[in-house]
């Protein structure tokens, strides 16, 4: 019988250690979730921004290809009305 009993305990304890263990792994996921979710959002607002900055010099060049265009022209024209 004390065996027996022996053997219970040593089991119990065995379980509760892993329960701590399971506990301590779960614990670690929900930090690793929440940290890359975190990482997403701050890569997602990165690459809205990286995207305005695109567009904004786009805008740019399509300006300066326009005044380029126009000063070719009234270049060209000067040239023949001379």
């Amino acid at each position: 019988m004390a065996d027996i009993e022996r053997r219970v305990e040593t089991v119990e304890t065995k379980v509760i250690s892993l329960e701590q263990q399971v506990s301590n792994v779960t614990t670690k996921m929900d930090m690793f979730i929440e940290e890359s979710r975190a990482a997403r959002e701050r890569q997602d607002a990165d690459m809205r921004e990286i995207r305005s900055e695109i567009n904004n010099l786009a805008n740019s060049f399509r300006t300066m290809n326009i005044t380029v265009i126009i000063g070719i022209a009234a270049m060209v024209v000067a040239i023949l009305l001379k």
